[in-house]
């Protein structure tokens, strides 16, 4: 054969190679992750007679022909498996063959008689997997519903913020001096509660008013932040107008009945505030 043309089909046959080489091969991702919410909150009465189902997802083009076993890690913050709550299966789940969803794992609360203020909560995690290649989490950056949160909610500690409505409330309050207790009056709207009485220990300005806002820490949960910013107070018996700016951010409790608040009081000298001093007060139904 002409020597020129060996060189040729070489030469083309160089070129293709390299182009096969150079060609990028596209990775095909699967992952595993729980299915829904990352975290739930469960009634410590209403889920220890209803279980909660959950499932884990598979996320691939199409099942495998072959079981998937996950195992499960579950960890508790102020809880303690099968004194709290009971998880079942509680270490392996399995992801039948020809499926892209698992078997149902069942979550139930134990009704406990003791309440408690605690926040109480448990993680379950997907620990490893029995097959290579397969992500735990979804997606590849930031995986997520590789595990999930279960609060629990006291039933034993369930008041709603109803108990601070037209009831007569106890008004610990301190500005320096040492506690001081004085009457109190609370009027509840939505998530709001009007407090009126002496909220400064100032006899001359004893039906002062502040509207407070009851938020929850989690939906559902008895205890959370009480905030109002800054709000007029209107006007004493000695003629001077008044204003009430939060320090912090409060708290409040439904299953202690109580609100907790911390807040600067100004008076108003022609257009100008003045500052006087500080109160904190801790609001209590009777």
């Amino acid at each position: 054969m002409n020597s020129r043309l060996i060189f040729f089909f070489t030469l083309i046959f160089g070129l293709f190679s390299c182009e096969e080489d150079n060609k990028v091969v596209d990775p095909i991702h699967e992952f595993v992750s729980f299915k829904g919410e990352n975290r739930i909150n469960l009634n410590e009465n209403a889920n220890s007679l209803k279980a909660y189902p959950l499932v884990v997802q598979l996320h691939a083009f199409e099942p495998y022909k072959e079981d998937i076993e996950l195992s499960l890690e579950i960890s508790g913050n102020n809880t303690v498996e099968d004194i709290d709550f009971t998880v079942f299966p509680a270490d392996v789940l399995k992801i039948p063959a020809g499926k892209l969803v698992s078997d149902t794992l069942y979550i139930k609360t134990i009704d406990n008689e003791d309440g408690t203020t605690d926040a109480r909560s448990f993680d379950i995690r997907i620990k490893s997997i029995n097959k290579e290649n397969i992500n735990i989490g979804f997606g590849l950056a930031e995986p997520k519903n590789a595990g999930i949160t279960i609060n629990i909610l006291d039933d034993e500690c369930s008041e709603p913020i109803s108990i601070f409505n037209s009831t007569a409330l106890s008004n610990t309050l301190d500005w320096g001096g040492g506690d001081v207790i004085k009457p109190a009056t609370g009027t509840v709207v939505n998530n709001t509660v009007k407090i009126t009485g002496d909220l400064i220990d100032y006899s001359a300005f004893s039906s002062a008013a502040v509207t407070i806002t009851l938020t929850p820490e989690i939906e559902g949960s008895t205890k959370g932040s009480a905030t109002f910013g800054e709000q007029a107070a209107g006007t004493d018996n000695d003629g001077y107008e008044y204003k009430f700016i939060q320090v912090g951010e409060g708290s409040y409790d439904t299953c202690s009945k109580t609100i907790q608040i911390e807040y600067d009081i100004y008076y108003a000298e022609g257009a100008d505030w003045t500052y006087w001093y500080s109160v904190s007060n801790v609001f209590s139904v009777q």
